[in-house]
């Protein structure tokens, strides 16, 4: 397991590196994987069925959140149960894009992601913050998501004040 840490971090170094050093031009590349994750965001509270449309089949597909894999269907499921306890459901996220490159079949974008949820039936803001790493394959001259991984950070816009939950959501190690 140690021995992991050093080569996700290594590959996160290189990754970041490398788009570094690319051409501004990637940018306007990158920018079809960047408007392709704001339609799945705009269909997750709305329409989750639809977002199955984005990725890779499921026998091709790898879905992972923080150390657990998930299935599509599993994930459309949850949406679908949360639009449904949730009553006047609003989601919303913010993305940053740190790292991106587009190669002739494959790409890739890393990303720090907060995302929230807020309901009328609630009085309180669900919020996750994560780095995302996405990975696209080009079939048939159209781009899918083929590997989504993303590793829970702890959310430090929250002020103690603000959330009862702060330091459990912001251990103190």
């Amino acid at each position: 397991m140690f021995r992991s840490i050093p080569i996700l971090t290594l590959s996160v170094f290189l990754m970041i590196t490398s788009s570094a050093q690319a051409e501004p031009s990637d940018a306007a590349k990158t920018k079809v994987f960047t408007e392709m994750l704001l339609k799945l965001d705009q269909l997750v509270c709305k329409e989750p069925e639809k977002i199955k449309d984005f990725y890779l089949p499921e026998s091709s597909l790898v879905l992972l959140v923080d150390d657990k894999r998930t299935l599509l269907k599993n994930r459309i499921d949850a949406y679908r149960t949360m639009m449904s306890e949730f009553k006047g459901l609003k989601c919303n996220s913010q993305r940053k894009i740190l790292a991106g490159k587009v190669g002739a079949d494959v790409g890739y974008l890393l990303a720090d992601e907060i995302s929230s949820l807020v309901a009328d039936n609630t009085d309180n803001e669900e919020r996750q913050h994560s780095v995302c790493s996405y990975v696209f394959t080009q079939e048939d001259k159209e781009w899918k998501i083929s590997l989504e991984h993303c590793s829970t950070l702890p959310d430090y816009s929250i002020r103690p004040g603000d959330d009862a939950l702060y330091y459990f959501h912001n251990p103190v190690y």
